[in-house]
């Protein structure tokens, strides 16, 4: 739990922003983690179960590794903590709503504290919605009122961008969080399928036999974003190979590159091996 300046506003978001712990707390964002149940046991996302050991394990787990929303006690305690601690109020910036039940369950804990908590639905994942919390947290400490953080919240929804790659199509086919896929084995197998998050729906891009085409597939879409003020590679498990692709894309930013394994709350919808791209327009 992050302790705001007396009067400041108070930037609350949940572990799917994939906000790296260091830049939480030098902006003093509050993180609350999503929970993961692997083989019938429950864990807090970051804090009892590693991203690399899950994704290590996935292929020999019986099932598919579930993911569920904090409950509404775990945003209350959160939200009274700051307010006690002298928030003036609190801006909570949550996974898309389309695509999980985050911002419905941070709403019912808002609605105990009278207006002083606003709760925004970023309409993304990973660091698409991680982009805008570090953008209206740098707002919020330095001394920028409600409404001014949540301008600079809404501008940054609407400048990020982020593709990705999946690696394997089966794991977000079961998960059944698009309704786009239908492929059969055989196509999921052989091919790799380029994803863009859009207003909180992931919609198809492009299909691409090996891995090397995609990747450059991903290079030209991120090339032609125009110049970014942040750039952030998102893996699973291919630590290697995300670095060395923030190393060949660091000059489309003005920040050095993040390299980022996602959280294990999208990593168990997409699976291992997968990589993506997240830019925010200069």
């Amino acid at each position: 739990m992050s302790d705001p300046r007396p009067g400041r506003v108070a930037i609350v978001t949940d572990s799917t922003s994939d906000v790296p712990a260091d830049e939480a707390a030098r902006l003093g964002v509050t993180i609350i983690p999503a929970v993961l149940v692997v083989d019938g046991k429950t864990y807090l996302d970051g804090q009892d179960f590693s991203r690399t050991q899950l994704y290590r394990q996935m292929a020999s787990l019986d099932g598919l590794p579930t993911t569920a929303v904090p409950s509404p006690g775990s945003f209350i305690q959160a939200y009274e903590q700051l307010l006690q601690a002298g928030a003036s109020s609190i801006l909570s910036i949550h996974l898309a709503e389309r695509l999980s039940g985050m911002i419905q369950t941070a709403s019912q804990a808002a609605g105990e504290f009278d207006g002083r908590v606003e709760v925004v639905d970023s309409g993304q994942v990973s660091l698409g919605l991680g982009f805008q919390v570090l953008e209206a947290a740098a707002a919020a400490l330095a001394g920028a009122p409600l409404g001014i953080v949540r301008q600079v919240a809404r501008a940054a929804r609407e400048n990020v961008r982020l593709i990705a790659m999946l690696n394997t199509l089966e794991f977000v086919r079961r998960s059944g969080r698009v309704s786009w896929l239908r492929a059969s084995l055989g196509e999921m197998l052989n091919f790799k399928q380029l994803v863009e998050v859009v207003d909180g729906t992931i919609e198809r891009l492009d299909r691409v036999r090996t891995r090397p085409r995609a990747l450059q597939a991903l290079r030209a879409l991120a090339a032609g974003w125009g110049p970014l003020g942040r750039l952030a590679v998102l893996h699973t498990a291919v630590a290697e190979e995300a670095a060395a692709l923030g190393e060949e894309l660091r000059h489309l930013a003005t920040r050095p590159p993040l390299v980022v394994e996602v959280t294990t709350i999208i990593g168990a919808h997409v699976g291992p091996e997968s990589i993506g791209l997240v830019g925010l327009l200069a």
